[in-house]
Formats: structure tokens, C-alpha cells, sequence
């Protein structure tokens, strides 16, 4: 964790003030922050960000966050590079599990935001990286209760049909409630269209002590199997100290050397070159439940035993002082309302709170007419929707706050010269265009 640069570093980012560096790597940059409390915008702001309000308004005021910031060099350079971070947030949006950072907020169109973000919850404690080289490789119990919860994580990934691709030991963070996979940067579609996907056949990306021959030769066509190398790779590390192969993946066996050996049947069968001869995420959680027992411990000594390990090693990053405090400068406060003011004009505070699923209708295009990219899509267009009927009123249901459902089928108006030809506020006119754009397109990352 490193001190913000006052020359590169923005102080502002959506209704969060960032607090330090927690680093950076060639899609984007990570940094510290925290919400800003700002009166009368909540529901605006939820609408805008996509932000996601805990039912304890107080703590969530001071909650701590990670935003995720897009490389400035790379908006103009590199013309993949918003898309690759828009299927980034996808992806976080994507997964549901305590194995997984819980995304916050997001800008909605990376295509058109200044420079796109999102935001996540912040894991407090420090890599598995950090943790051996610190500390020392990890006994049979720390390691085995890491690998039940890579096994967690990995579940709950391929459940969403995405790859990480990234499999670490920087890439696992060691928080209080046990391991957290974290960096969907690499992440994709298991089921994809070829045309859909931005990774090119016969190009190997992720990291390459990490990943298998597959991988590394053909990182486009990967499946389930190559995260399951990872993980394997992964915890070899973490009883090692060192990578299976340190310059790249081999198609000869490892050194074991530094491997306890109740892990060598598992570790054997992960580490193959073969990937239709690795073992699928149940096999390995057997494996490992049946280490544990020859051990004679239950996952939940093991779990325990992790978490006084990194409780004991003192790694967890030092937070700045900001961070500790639920007092906001008020020259930060008043910076944050004037970039909110501006991105978002004349709209009243109370309009998005009155938001709800019944409020809008959506008419679909013809079908096969082109959308704006010439893709043949059918497009998805709200209208007005149609003036209540005072002797027939309809039960209203409870509004929402920050998420909109996708569209359901359009009832046809009785009569259509009824309809209400007032334009909503230009915030309102600002999400509905991004919805149509998103929605238009959700059929891949």
C-alpha cells in the first residue's frame, strides 16, 4: 500500500475518496477508499453507479472499498482495452460467494466513462504471496483448508460459466473470514462465441509459473481444467515457497522436492500436462477432506489454523489514517458533489427512488433490423408508459433503489395517442440508454 501520487492520482472517484495505492499491473490500477455520505443523493447515486446500499446506512457511509481504475495510457492506445475492462466488471458482477470480493459499484458503459471503474470490497490481510515469503511455506491443515476454499471460489466462478485464468498466490488474499480469489482481469466466458472473445487463437495470457501447457499455448480454448492446474500450482507454492515450474509450464513432471507428502497423490494427478487427466473440483475437495482425515483434522481446525497463521505473521497492510476515521475533508466532500452535480444535471433527488419495474415498458425492435454496431440484434426501447386509470389503479410494487431487471415482454397500449410525450430528466434519459445498450448485448462478455 503506497501513498496517493497527487499528480496522477485522481482524489474523486464517483461518490468514493480514495485513501492509498494498493497497486497496479497493465489493464488498470487498485486503490483504497471509501464511501463519501452525501445528503439527499442516495438514491440518485444508486442509479448512476449501479451502488449497492447496505441496510446499515451508518457503517456503509465509512465502508472501505477497492476501486479498480482503467491504465490512463491505455484508453487511447489500446483499442480492446475498455472492452476487456467492462467484461472485467462483468465478470465480479457475475460471481456470488464469500470466496469472492463483492462488487459495489460500477461506472455502467466503460465505452463512453472518462476513464472507467468499479468498485469492491475491500479484503483486509495480505496475499498468499506476501504470507510464505514472509512467513514460510504452509503446514498440511493451513494448506489443505486454502485448498478447500480455492475449491469454494473456483465453484462458484465456473457456476457464473466464466474461467479466472489467473490462478495465484497474488491473486488469493488471506482475509479474516479465510481465503479470497481476487483480479478477474483475464477472466472469460467458458461458452463463447469465437467472434465473441478478445483473446486470439494461439495466444497465451495469464501468469506463466501458474498456468498450464493448454494455456500457455492456446489460452482461447482453455476449459475448467486450467484453473483446476492453477489451483494445484497454487498450492505448491504455498508448501514450497516456489512455483512447479518457475519459467513456464513443462510437459515433464515437477520437482517435488519440499512437497509434504500426504499432498504428493493429490498434487501428482493436478499437475499433468493432459487435461482430460486432471481431476474435476469434487475430486479434489474429496482429495483433500481425505488428507485432513489422515491427519486427523476436521476442515474446521484446518480453517482455524489458517487464520491464526496469518493472525500471527502481522502481514496485514497498515491502514492510512484517513481510513480509520468517519471524518471526510470537507474540501474532499465538496469536490465529490461538484463532479456528481456535473455528471449528473437537473435531476431531482426523489426521481430514482420512485423507480420501479412496472414504470417503464420496453417496445423490441423488428426483428433482424441492425442495432448501432450492424450486429442484426433486436434492440430494446423504452416508451412512455401509459397514464394510470383512475377507476382501475394498479397495485405499485416496492421500488429499487439501485438495479433494474432486465425488460419484459411489452403489453400493447389501448391507445397509443394516450401516451405521455413528456422527456424524463436527462439522468433518467442517461440510464435508460445505457440499459438499452447493455441489454441489447448481454449475451456475452
Amino acid at each position: 500500500m503506497k501513498p496517493l501520487d497527487t499528480d496522477a492520482d485522481p482524489r474523486v472517484v464517483g461518490p468514493f475518496e480514495l485513501l492509498a495505492r494498493l497497486g497496479e499491473g497493465g489493464m488498470g490500477v487498485a486503490y483504497l477508499a471509501r464511501r463519501i455520505p452525501l445528503e439527499g443523493r442516495s438514491d440518485e447515486l444508486a442509479a448512476a453507479y449501479n451502488l449497492i446500499e447496505s441496510d446499515d446506512v451508518e457503517s456503509d457511509a465509512s465502508r472501505l472499498v477497492v476501486v479498480k481504475m482503467i491504465q490512463p495510457d491505455l484508453l487511447d492506445g489500446e483499442p480492446q482495452a475498455r472492452e476487456r475492462f467492462g467484461r472485467e466488471i462483468d465478470a465480479v458482477r457475475a460471481v456470488v460467494s464469500d470466496r469472492v470480493p463483492a462488487l459495489i459499484a460500477f461506472e455502467e458503459d466503460p465505452a463512453t466513462a472518462a476513464r472507467p471503474w468499479f468498485a469492491m470490497e475491500y479484503i483486509a490481510g495480505p496475499s498468499l504471496h506476501t504470507l510464505v515469503k514472509e512467513a514460510g511455506p504452509l503446514g498440511v491443515g493451513p494448506c489443505a483448508a486454502l485448498g478447500l476454499a480455492l475449491v469454494d471460489a473456483l465453484r462458484a466462478i465456473h457456476g457464473a460459466k466464466l474461467l479466472h485464468r489467473d490462478l495465484k498466490p497474488a491473486n488469493v488474499i488471506l482475509g479474516p473470514d479465510g481465503p479470497v480469489v481476487v483480479d478477474f482481469g483475464l477472466a472469460v466466458l467458458i461458452e463463447r462465441a469465437s467472434s465473441q472473445a478478445l483473446t486470439k487463437t494461439g495466444v497465451g495470457v495469464g501468469t506463466r509459473p501458474y498456468m498450464p501447457l493448454e494455456q500457455y499455448q492456446d489460452a482461447k480454448h482453455v476449459d475448467r481444467p486450467a484453473d483446476v492446474y492453477a489451483l494445484g500450482a497454487t498450492l505448491f507454492f504455498a508448501l514450497t515457497g516456489r512455483p512447479p515450474y518457475p519459467y513456464g509450464p513443462m510437459p515433464s513432471e515437477p520437482k517435488w522436492e519440499g512437497v509434504t507428502p500426504s499432498f504428493l497423490p493429490l498434487l501428482g494427478k493436478v499437475l499433468v500436462a493432459a487435461p482430460g487427466q486432471r481431476p474435476d473440483l469434487d475430486a479434489v475437495e474429496t482429495s483433500l477432506l481425505d488428507l485432513l482425515a489422515g491427519a486427523d483434522l476436521t476442515p474446521q481446525v484446518a480453517a482455524d489454523q489458517l487464520r491464526t497463521l496469518v493472525e500471527s505473521a502481522g502481514l496485514t497492510p497498515q491502514l492510512p489514517p484517513e481510513a480509520l476515521t468517519d471524518h471526510v475533508d470537507p474540501a474532499v466532500q465538496e469536490l465529490a458533489q461538484k463532479a456528481i452535480d456535473a455528471d449528473l444535471p437537473d435531476v431531482d433527488p426523489g426521481f430514482f427512488g420512485l423507480i420501479d419495474t412496472d414504470d417503464i415498458e420496453w417496445a423490441a425492435e423488428a426483428p433482424g433490423q441492425a442495432d448501432a454496431d450492424g450486429t442484426g440484434a433486436s434492440t430494446l426501447t423504452p416508451v412512455d408508459p401509459l397514464p394510470e386509470q383512475p377507476e382501475e389503479p394498479q397495485p405499485q410494487p416496492a421500488p429499487t433503489s439501485y438495479r433494474l431487471p432486465p425488460p419484459r415482454s411489452p403489453e400493447k397500449p389501448e391507445d397509443p395517442s394516450s401516451t405521455v410525450a413528456q422527456a424524463p430528466p436527462r439522468a433518467a434519459q442517461k440510464v435508460a440508454a445505457r440499459l438499452r445498450e447493455r441489454y441489447a448485448h448481454r449475451g456475452s462478455l
